[in-house]
């Protein structure tokens, strides 16, 4: 082997090994982002978790009435009449002499 065929294996190997270590800082890189997305993700699943027992807690009918009490508030039935459900005959009272 002459002295250029040696320089350029050798240049070669240099290369080789360059792009190898290149990858695996690459693979590492990767793995390091993918651990931090599924960090993230844990911490937001956790978050959506506690946010939705809190709004299932905020719609609790007897909760609202509870703090709505407790603010002072007034209940007031609401407004209008009450109308018969569809279907059921608004019962007459029983008419006298008869």
């Amino acid at each position: 082997m002459n002295v250029k065929t040696g320089i350029i294996f050798l240049v070669f190997c240099v290369a080789l090994a360059g792009v190898i270590v290149g990858q695996r800082l690459k693979i590492r890189s990767v793995g390091f982002e993918a651990a931090q997305y599924d960090r993230e993700l844990r911490d937001l699943e956790e978050r959506k978790r506690v946010l939705n027992a809190d709004l299932a807690r905020k719609r609790d009918p007897a909760r609202m009435i509870r703090e709505a009490r407790e603010a002072g508030l007034p209940l007031l039935p609401p407004e209008g009449q009450i109308k018969p459900l569809p279907g059921k005959r608004k019962t007459d009272e029983p008419k006298e002499g008869a």
